[in-house]
This record gives structure tokens, sequence and C-alpha cells, in this order.
């Protein structure tokens, strides 16, 4: 899906139908026909907006000519996962901004954070030698998109923990584990994106001037917060895995302990009955009361064992 867009007379984000000297060019799970299109209207590597839509692909910036593309990647949420234990539901995909001239093209194969609600809420505009702002404005969206998603993850943690607590199936272990997995996602794609913002300030794969700068140190320093708080997220649930594991193990050997001594009491009236229902002689056994002698003295003696496990607390 393609959207063209520009900006009116009075600064205000409209629809275009053609590629317009200065604008932005959205690209969302764009058909081949709408990326041959872009590329030969803007004369835009095609490989640029190609490796954008490759899942795998990591973070990067790269230059060709006058066209420079600073690969991110943004958080997502996989709508199909319905509960937390049932698989990953949180990864990030890559974006890709793409700055020729005066147009800046983004592509990405999911719903963007980059919307024109986004950009008319951050007060950009698509105006001449403001593209590089805009991008690096982007990479701010993105990381504070990122923060967004942890405190989200954070819930999910503290629900899981929540339900860990006073259960002892394996469904909040595996809640944990699918979360800690997008943590991962999380951490290495704002490690890898600091690492392209700093490209992109050593290299000048960007020109910036000096309101660029500005934006550009508030995308790095939103990037190194998100990717800080992500960090402590993921050592902190690597410490509860571990802790309600334990937790866990300790909680299943008490409850075989417990059903180990319950078996053990059982154990003894049906060991004297099945003795006194052999076809032998038994003593006792032409005795009137010896029924009743009997039973008491299963009950006398498995409430003297039961009584010495709980002494010694095997209840």
């Amino acid at each position: 899906m393609m959207h063209i867009y520009t900006n009116d007379a009075h600064g205000r984000f409209v629809r275009a139908d053609v590629i317009p000297q200065c604008g932005w060019i959205q690209l969302q799970n764009p058909t081949p026909e709408e990326l041959y299109e872009v590329a030969s209207a803007t004369r835009l590597p095609f490989a640029f907006l190609e490796d954008a839509l490759q899942p795998e692909e990591r973070p990067r910036v790269e230059r060709q000519g006058q066209a420079s593309l600073v690969l991110l990647h943004e958080p997502c949420r996989d709508e199909r996962v319905s509960a937390i234990h049932e698989d990953v539901k949180y990864r990030s995909l890559p974006l890709g901004i793409i700055v020729t001239g005066d147009l800046i093209v983004t592509v990405s194969r999911q719903a963007s954070v980059i919307s024109p609600d986004f950009m008319v809420r951050h007060g950009l505009r698509l105006a001449p030698g403001r593209q590089s702002f805009n991008a690096l404005a982007m990479a701010e969206g993105i990381a504070q998109a990122f923060a967004g998603v942890m405190q989200d993850i954070d819930a999910d943690i503290a629900s899981a923990e929540a339900e860990l607590a006073r259960s002892y199936r394996n469904r909040e272990l595996y809640a944990l584990l699918y979360l800690n997995e997008s943590l991962i996602y999380m951490t290495t794609a704002l490690k890898n994106m600091m690492h392209v913002m700093h490209r992109i300030r050593q290299d000048e794969y960007l020109p910036l001037t000096p309101e660029d700068l500005g934006m550009f140190e508030a995308a790095v320093a939103e990037l190194d917060q998100a990717h800080a708080v992500t960090h402590i997220s993921q050592l902190n649930l690597n410490n509860v895995m571990d802790a309600y594991g334990n937790i866990i193990q300790n909680n299943v050997s008490h409850i075989v302990k417990f059903l180990t001594a319950v078996t053990i009491v059982l154990s003894i009236p049906t060991l004297i009955a099945s003795i006194y229902g052999m076809n032998v002689p038994l003593p006792f056994q032409t005795d009137p009361s010896a029924f009743t002698v009997i039973v008491i003295s299963m009950v006398v003696i498995s409430g003297m064992v039961a009584w010495l496990f709980q002494k010694k607390r095997y209840f």
C-alpha cells in the first residue's frame, strides 16, 4: 500500500496523486509494482526499498549517490497471539527511512508508528532541507514506541508473576520465557540502532544542520534510555524466572513428600487387613471381639505414625 503526502500552503498534510519534488512516500507492505513505481520515479536504488521488507535485516545506514538509507527496527505486537503464554507477542521489524533530496520514503512490512498523525503531533513539515530533521525525528519516535511497548511488557511480567505465585503449571513459565524472548528482540534492535545513529554522526550519511544536531542528540538520548530500561527489565525477568523455577520445584517437592507420608499412613491398615484376609490360621481368629481389636489396632498404629510424621513436619 502506497500513500503520498505533501504540505499545502498552510503546512497541513494532504494526499497527493503523483510524487512531488518535496514530500513523503509511505510504503506499508507494498506490492512489487509499487516498489518499481517508486524506484523509477525517484531513481532510488531498488535494493534500498527491498531490504526494508526483509524481516531479518539488521539496522544499518548506507548511502548510494544522493540517497541515504537509515534502516531501523520498530516494535510491533503480533495480533495473532492472544495470550502471552502461547507465543512471542512482541517483536521488532525493520523500518527503512530513505532520504533523497527533498523526498523522504518510509518502507515497512507492517503498520508503522510513523504515520501522518505522528508527523502532525511532532510538528514536522515536508519543506526543502527538512528531510534529515524529519528522519531523526522518526528515529526519536521509534525510541518512544519502544518505551511504550516496554510498559506493556512490564505489565505482562507483573501479571505472570502474580499468577505464577499461586500456580504449579508450566503455562506461566512459558509466558515469562516468551516475554524474555521479546526483550531479546527489543534489546538487540535498540543496541543496533544506537550503533546506526553514531555512524550517522561520524560518517555524515545525512547532512546535519545545527537544528538537526539538536534532534540527533534527542533521538540518541531516547534510544539510550529505552535500551537501558529494556536491559534492566531483561535482567529482572531472568532473576524472576530463576527464582520462581526454584519455588515451583520446592513446592512440588513438598507435595511429593506430603503424598508419600499419606501413602505410608494408609498402607498400615491396608497391610493389617491384607494379613487377616488370608485363608490360613491366624491369631485371635476365633475371638468374638477380634474384628474390633484389629480395627482399633489399625487406627492406633496409623495415628501414631501420623503423629510421628507431623512431629517431623512431613505433613
